[in-house]
């Protein structure tokens, strides 16, 4: 069809070219005819060309040219991929050995001797060994002193005990004598006041006797004389039971007497 309609305007045109000219001077001639006559000499012919048939029939119904339609490529197929959680690891923090820091061993001086051990004779030696067994067994013995040149609280304890005190062996008085005031001081020591009593205002004296022996122990825990309350009397006894592993040990068996005060200020 393009083809069709761009020979048909060209034939137009040349028809358009062809015939303006001819048409002006016809004009002219007839103008001109009046006056004078007119030359065929001046005519001049022109023939028209034509279009075949056969180029305007095959032009006519072109044959439209098939648009095979294009391939079309199928897009790729993805695989959709998990996404895995990253979960945070945690820190192992090793621990570092500690370090054992020897204790610094303490340096025992020794004192210099500067005597010279002198040879001793058979004779001689047994003599010797006689006379210091003798010393070492007087001195292994203790004196107790007389009750006047003790203090005062010393004195006041060992009066509980009246005549029982001179029952008693050496050993047994010379650690009574050095230790009763150290273990009335230190009953006191560990003394609690009970709530109740002195709530309702309790007080007193009371006087307890035990059994001390070697290895630190007590037996026959009891009260001697009563400060008049009940509750005053079990706490001297629980008080006892706790104090008495800070008392100083005999080295034989001995009975205790103390005296164990109550007082509100």
């Amino acid at each position: 069809m393009r083809i069709i309609l761009f020979a048909f305007t060209i034939s137009i045109l040349i028809h358009i070219l062809i015939f303006t000219p001819i048409v002006k001077k016809e004009k002219n001639q007839n103008s001109a005819s009046t006056s004078k006559k007119v030359d065929k000499s001046s005519v001049h012919f022109v023939r028209l060309q034509t279009i075949p048939k056969k180029a305007v029939q095959k032009n006519e119904n072109p044959k439209p040219k098939k648009v095979e339609p294009k391939k079309v490529k199928k897009p790729k197929e993805f695989k959709k991929v998990e996404v895995k959680k990253i979960v945070p690891q945690k820190k192992v923090i090793k621990e570092k050995p500690k370090k054992i820091i020897p204790k610094p061993i303490e340096k025992q001086e020794v004192a210099p001797t500067f005597t010279k051990e002198v040879p001793v004779k058979p004779m001689k030696k047994r003599e010797t060994v006689e006379n210091k067994s003798l010393e070492n067994f007087l001195l292994s013995e203790p004196v107790p002193l007389d009750n006047v040149m003790l203090d005062e609280i010393t004195q006041s304890y060992l009066r509980l005990y009246g005549e029982e005190y001179n029952s008693f062996t050496k050993v047994q008085k010379v650690y009574l004598q050095k230790n009763l005031k150290n273990i009335g001081r230190i009953t006191q020591k560990y003394l609690k006041y009970p709530q109740i009593a002195a709530r309702t205002g309790q007080q007193g004296m009371n006087i307890v006797e035990f059994v001390l022996h070697p290895n630190g122990d007590i037996s026959d825990l009891r009260i001697t004389n009563s400060s008049g309350y009940s509750t005053l009397d079990e706490n001297t006894i629980e008080t006892i039971e706790i104090a008495y592993k800070d008392y100083p040990r005999p080295k034989e068996n001995t009975r205790i007497k103390i005296y164990v005060y109550y007082k509100l200020y």
